[in-house]
């Protein structure tokens, strides 16, 4: 397994506030600053924030929530399964009530940093929520690989058993022809697969390679 490559510099990136106490704001303001970051602050007074994903970079953006809001905001999911926040989440805690600490969890807190706030405290709470924001994100995008070539796996099935019928050979065989030609192709076996079994549907047999486009498996 590879090692993971932690982000420790945060220049350029946006923290967006969301707080009614502009003390926080004051606060938290100068020591972003030193950090590299821009802030903007949000508050719920006028009215409940949704934050929209056109709006927000995953890789420049960080949401800072104060847990003693009345209305929380509502924070925009990853697109994969795992239904993740889509930008890291750092939760500010004033009242340790379980309750609220609930609240931030379900939003997608990953890390907390509790007020008033210290300046020692900042860098940690943004190093915890940033990486394992991205680590959360790279094990959801292997888990989505994994589930794809879990459903692509009933074309090697289908794919071996018209070889062994083609080429009058055992499964064993079959696997290791289709292996050698999806290396050939610089695809996976899977996919390569599901292409020999898609060309076989539509009576296409003049492809010499597989076509990159295919549809993926429903």
């Amino acid at each position: 397994m590879a090692v993971p490559r932690y982000i420790q510099n945060f220049s350029r990136r946006r923290a967006i506030l969301v707080s009614d106490d502009l003390r926080v704001g004051a606060a938290l303001s100068p020591i972003l600053s030193r950090l590299g970051l821009t802030i903007c602050q949000k508050a719920t007074a006028e009215g409940p924030i949704e934050l929209a994903p056109a709006e927000l970079d995953p890789c420049l953006d960080v949401i800072l929530v104060d847990g003693d809001l009345p209305r929380m905001p509502v924070v925009p999911r990853a697109a994969s399964g795992d239904a993740g926040p889509f930008v890291p989440v750092v939760g500010l805690v004033g009242v340790e009530a379980p309750s609220r600490l609930k609240t931030l969890l379900q939003i997608g807190a990953t890390a907390f940093l509790a007020k008033p706030i210290h300046a020692g405290s900042v860098y940690s709470a943004l190093y915890l929520a940033v990486n394992e924001h991205a680590r959360k994100a790279e094990l959801s995008g292997a888990l989505e690989v994994h589930e794809q070539r879990r459903r692509q796996r009933r074309f090697v099935i289908k794919a071996v058993l018209k070889v062994m019928q083609e080429r009058g050979c055992d499964d064993d065989a079959a696997f290791v022809y289709l292996r050698n030609q999806s290396m050939h192709a610089r695809v996976s076996i899977e996919q390569y697969c599901q292409y020999v079994v898609q060309r076989s549907a539509t009576r296409n047999e003049s492809d010499s390679e597989p076509d990159m486009r295919l549809r993926l498996a429903e």
